[in-house]
């Protein structure tokens, strides 16, 4: 599922540091309150980092807690507003300018993930997804943003923990530059190993784990350019409103 991206004049760099790299990790999928209050015209939207600059999120105009200097790899809490009015703005953090790019209208009881990610000349880009899944009893929704550099593609396997990936398809394949899959619903009755390979490739890349995801959840699994000095690209999750 190719999604719509917009440019935004704000100039990135590359930092930061993977947020799941353990070898037994717990996704923690618990969603925080948002600071507007849910209606039935109401979207719910949560505003991810995939850049190096820190961002604030500001509703109505005020930057509230959870909201403020949200680095790589973390994200706003879950905001709601309005769907055909939003009042939710992205800013550099400490910034009182407003940076354009995100959608100006949603769909009334919808969730989504707003991603921003480096583009090309160091702008950032913004993808608006909508979290529209719901997991059977017993599995988690998983999915993945490529928020890497252009022509970057990949697949990710998600398998029993040391499953030999010689013969196995990959669950999420040929995950393009500013594209998201659609969601997989997974079990969460034992572990499950994340790794990540170029597209085609059976090199593992970056190896995610062991997670144990929540049970009726949704996440989605960005994979971001690599640090300074390193060639492997950093990954995190993502939890879902």
């Amino acid at each position: 599922m190719h999604v719509r991206t917009l440019v935004i004049a704000a100039l990135v760099g590359v930092s930061a540091t993977l947020a799941a790299c353990s070898s037994d990790n717990t996704l923690g999928l618990a969603v925080a309150g948002g600071t507007n209050t849910d209606t039935l015209s109401n979207a719910r939207i949560r505003v991810v980092n995939a850049t190096a600059t820190s961002l604030d999120v500001a509703t109505a105009g005020t930057v509230g807690t959870g909201n403020a200097a949200i680095g790589f790899g973390a994200a706003s809490t879950c905001l709601s507003t309005s769907s055909t009015r939003p009042n939710v703005a992205v800013r550099v953090a400490g910034s009182s300018t407003v940076l354009p790019g995100l959608a100006t209208a949603y769909q009334s009881g919808v969730a989504y993930t707003v991603i921003a990610y480096p583009g090309a000349g160091g702008a950032t880009q913004i993808a608006t997804i909508s979290d529209a899944f719901t997991p059977i009893s017993g599995e988690v929704g998983l999915r993945v943003f490529n928020a890497g550099a252009s022509g970057t593609s990949y697949d990710v396997y998600v398998t029993a923990p040391g499953a030999s990936l010689a013969t196995t398809p990959p669950s999420f394949g040929a995950v393009t530059t500013g594209t998201a899959t659609n969601f997989l619903g997974l079990s969460t009755t034992s572990p499950q190993q994340v790794r990540i390979t170029t597209t085609g490739s059976k090199a593992v890349l970056l190896d995610l784990g062991n997670l144990a995801l929540a049970a009726g959840q949704n996440a989605t699994l960005v994979v971001a350019p690599p640090a300074s000095g390193s060639t492997a690209p950093r990954a995190f999750f993502a939890a879902g409103c």
